[in-house]
Formats: structure tokens, sequence, C-alpha cells
């Protein structure tokens, strides 16, 4: 236990600093004592550099979040650089040509056939670029100083995804149970919503991978830890793309680039790391290089990547906090928060019997948190994109509509007790008055069931 301790320690030192003369070899260009590469070995190198390299350019999740995250001005500048890198000429001419598809003019992001057709052309591009730099670049040996900078930048580009996608859980904000996922049927949910469900139903489940994820890119940014922190990433977006994959979630492309640029870093330390898990050997030293040829220098700069990583995540953190008070869970409740059962509901003065073939009549009234309304008809079906305008004072309650602005309909509002409303207006050229009782959230058991130690059965329902 104690070899195998010592070889994990090893693996994770620092890369020794090359002391060598470093006078450049007037054809070559590299330093006469440095290392040989295999000819697959540079290869390799230019075609990750060309196809990584691009995707941390161009990609506009990276960019917003290196620049320390948040929305208005710098969610446009995000949109704008990913215009500017969309080669829409381009990407027409291949998905017309390659792919018998006419892309359209708007571009959604996530998985959708602009997105493919965009890593396609680059991967096309770094297919061609790599066989021409080996041409021009025929007599260079390695790229060990290459290599430590571009290191050093996807380093930054995956520690800042993970600061994002961790801060977004840690601060439970990227999973959230709205209440009408307590009424709506479970094979209406898509494999999606099933997911975003099952998490969001725990903070703590939430707030622990946000965590997690958080640590992969804490490890990332210092140099000393930077290959245990691309190994913890790399299970971890393991499962995410897994995830992604098993559940049908838009982010398919992005998390498996996400883990490719972990592996990307690991590629260098792979022999080292199957001589610990596979062997009893003694683990021999990094072979990289460091950036700078000094010891001094290069204490500056582990201490600059340290600051410049907790800027990232404080940033991060601190958008994702504001976010989460202003539109979030930290929000203030409205006043109806809440589930209300329909209880008595009559049109032009006329009582509707509560049938499930009823299509007009409504069975519950959501009030979310955000101020959102939900209306679920007899069917169980939910109709959605309303939203609340509610004044006690007046007794009066505005309803509009997100998706049609100059709809609107008002009602006089009456709260005889705090889990009794009634609603009298018109809706739709009808006078409706609806009759409502709020249900007790604690009798959802995903809502009250809890953590228990001692359980004497399975609890399932």
């Amino acid at each position: 236990m104690k070899a195998r301790a010592g070889k994990l320690l090893r693996l994770l030192a620092p890369a020794q600093p090359n002391r060598a003369t470093r006078r450049r070899s007037p054809r070559t260009g590299t330093p006469p004592n440095s290392s040989q590469w295999s000819g697959v070995a540079r290869g390799a190198f230019r075609f990750a550099f060309v196809y990584a390299g691009s995707y941390c350019l161009t990609t506009p999740q990276i960019f917003l979040t290196l620049r320390g995250g948040g929305l208005g001005h710098k969610q446009e500048a995000a949109d704008a650089w990913a215009k500017f890198w969309s080669m829409r000429p381009v990407r027409k001419w291949v998905a017309a040509h390659v792919f018998d598809k006419e892309l359209g003019e708007r571009f959604d992001g996530g998985d959708d056939l602009n997105a493919w057709v965009g890593q396609f052309t680059w991967l096309l591009g770094a297919a061609a670029a790599t066989p021409t730099w080996s041409l021009l670049d025929r007599r260079r040996t390695n790229y060990e100083t290459l290599e430590s900078w571009f290191r050093l930048v996807v380093r930054f580009c995956l520690a800042g995804q993970m600061f994002s996608y961790g801060a977004a859980k840690a601060i439970p904000l990227q999973f959230q149970l709205p209440l009408t996922k307590l009424v709506e049927p479970f094979g209406n949910f898509s494999p999606m919503s099933v997911l975003w469900a099952q998490t969001g139903s725990s903070e703590p489940y939430q707030i622990l991978l946000g965590c997690a994820e958080i640590a992969g890119g804490l490890l990332l940014i210092l140099p000393r830890t930077a290959t245990l922190g691309a190994l913890l990433c790399a299970m971890e977006l393991t499962q995410v793309f897994i995830l992604n994959m098993a559940f049908d979630v838009p982010v398919k492309i992005h998390s498996f680039h996400l883990l490719l640029l972990s592996l990307v870093l690991l590629a260098p330390e792979a022999a080292r790391l199957a001589e610990v898990f596979l062997s009893d050997r003694t683990v021999r030293p990094s072979s990289g290089q460091e950036l700078f040829r000094t010891a001094g220098a290069n204490r500056v700069a582990a201490a600059a990547q340290v600051a410049a990583g907790l800027w990232l995540l404080r940033a991060q953190l601190r958008n994702d906090w504001s976010v989460w008070k202003t539109y979030g869970g930290g929000r203030e409740k409205p006043e109806l928060y809440g589930i209300w059962d329909v209880a008595e509901f009559s049109v032009d003065g006329e009582r509707q019997p509560p049938l499930t073939t009823d299509g007009q009549r409504w069975r519950r009234v959501v009030f979310d948190s955000a101020d959102a309304v939900t209306i679920q008809r007899m069917d169980d079906s939910l109709d959605g994109g309303y939203v609340a305008a509610v004044d006690m004072d007046s007794h009066s309650m505005s309803l509009l509509k997100m998706a049609d602005p100059t709809w609107n309909a008002t009602f006089a509002l009456q709260r005889p007790a705090a889990d009794r409303l009634t609603l009298e207006g018109e809706v739709d050229g009808t006078k409706l008055c609806v009759r409502l009782h709020r249900l007790d959230l604690a009798t959802f058991p995903l809502v009250d069931r809890g953590f228990h130690w001692v359980q004497d059965n399975s609890y399932m329902l």
C-alpha cells in the first residue's frame, strides 16, 4: 500500500526542469538535448493541437466562462463570438454536399444539425491541416515547448467549464423541481425531464455533484495536481456524457469534447498511469517541460495560474448566486405559491362537472416560484406560459400569456382563508368562476419523505 501511494505521489509530481543547454539547433529549431518524439506522437500532437485548439477557440461557452461568465452584454459578446466563427457558407456547403441537408438560418446551439455539421467541418479542417503541418515542419523532432503552453490553455478551458457546471449545481440552479412535476403524470415526462426531476428532488445530491466538478477544476489550475485533476475530470465527464446519451440531453457534443480535453491532458501521462495501476515498477518522473527555464519564473507562473483559476471560480459562483437569488430557488415566493385544486368551475354561470373528457375545465392551477402560472386541464395536460400579476390590496389578478403579449385576462380575487381562493373574470369571451383550495405540499412523498438512517422496509411508494 505504501509503495502504491509513493507511486501516485511521484506520478503527480511536477515535471523536473530541464537544465540542459537551450541553444537552438539551426536546422530543427529544437534544443540539442531535447527528446526525440516518434512520428506517430508528432502527428497526434499536431492533430490534437488543431482540433482541440479550434474547439476551445470557437466554443461560446468556453469564451463566456473565461471572461467570468454572466448574462447581459457578456452573453451578447459570446453570441457574437460564436457567430464570428460560425463559417456559415462553409457549413452550408458541407451540409448540402456531404449530408444532403439544408441548414436553417437560425442557430439554437446544443446538438442541432448546425452544430453537428460545424464540428464535422472542424474535424475535416484538422484532418487537412495535420499532414500539411507535418510536411512543412518535417525536420522538427518534438514540440515540448509548444506542448507545455498548449496544455496550459486546455487546462484553463476545461477548468472554466468544470467551474461553470459545478457552480450551477453547488448553488442549486441547474436542476430545479418545478411544482408542476408533482402533478404531471410520470408517463408524460421526457427522458431529460426524468433526469432533471431525479437530480432536482435532492438538493444535497445536486450540491455534492457540483462540489466534485469544482474540485476537478481546482486541481487543474495548479501544475502540481493537474494530472490528478484531469483524471478526476475524465471520470466525472464520462458519467456526464453517458447521462446525456442515455437521457437524450442536448449537450452531447459539448460534454464529449470536454471529455476529449481531459483525455488530451492525460495522454502524455498514459504510460505512467499504466505503471501506477497495472504494474509494481517504480514510476519514473514526468518528462514534461515546464513553461520557463528558471525555477523562480515557474513559481511565479504557478502562482499566477492559481490566482487566475480562483478568479474564474469566484466570478462563476457570484454570477450563479445572483441568478439563484433573483430567478431561482432563493427568490421570494409569490403570495399564491402552491398547487391549487379546482373544487368548482363555472362557465357563464353553469357549473361544469369534473369530467376527464372536458377540455375546457380546469383541474388545477399551479403558482410557481417565479410568478409562473400553469393550468392543468382535466386530461392532466399542462397549459403553461402564463405569468400572474397579483394585487392583494385591490383583490385582483391579471393573467398574461408570454407567447401572446396581446392576450390577457383579469380576475376579481377573493381569499376567504389561506388555503381557499375564488377567481371571477372573463377569458376568451366566456365568464369564469373558479373556486380553489391549496394542497398541502407535505402530502407528496417526494417533498416530505426526507432521509432515514433506519428503515424497516424498502419504501417505494
